[in-house]
């Protein structure tokens, strides 16, 4: 084995991927990224305080705590990448490969479990009680709103590749 073969053994060890499908952002992108990053975990964060405050102080409108929370973070998910996209940072310099497969990823569990949360035995399932939405209603929205995230990011991947071949 010679000297570079080994490199790029070691190279694939470490990273878990070849080197050429990692995703490379220049700088700017890098920072105005983690700007927006940090714009949609203050959003999450403040939707989660606010989810909380409300079910603590006036009206529990769902079971539990934790449901709506896995909403608000494929909201916020989906804000992140429109963001992106308005900024101009949304896949990298070398192509958007990664950000396809995260989109592919994202419709194929929202797919999946969608249709073994729909047709799951009836009488476990309940939309509403007591007043209240169910977990079952807000994991159905979760994987619903998983579709529409990757949904989106492919239509803004698509996008991004054709504004970039008119430049």
């Amino acid at each position: 084995m010679s000297l570079k073969s080994f490199d790029k053994f070691c190279e694939k060890m470490i990273l878990g991927e070849p080197a050429n499908q990692k995703e490379i952002m220049d700088e700017r992108q890098k920072i105005v990224r983690t700007r927006i990053l940090v714009e949609a975990l203050v959003i999450f964060s403040g939707l989660s305080f606010i989810n909380c405050w409300v079910m603590d102080m006036a009206y529990q409108w769902t079971e539990t705590y934790a449901a709506p929370m896995m909403m608000f973070f494929m909201i916020c998910m989906i804000y992140f990448n429109i963001r992106c996209f308005a900024k101009g940072c949304l896949i990298g310099i070398n192509g958007g490969g990664q950000a396809k497969f995260t989109a592919f990823y994202a419709i194929f569990m929202g797919a999946l479990s969608l249709i073994r949360d729909v047709f799951r035995d009836e009488s476990e399932r309940a939309l509403f009680s007591d007043g209240k939405l169910t977990d079952d209603l807000c994991i159905l929205i979760t994987w619903i709103l998983f579709i529409v995230f990757g949904a989106v990011s492919l239509i803004l991947i698509k996008l991004t590749k054709r504004s970039e071949k008119g430049e």
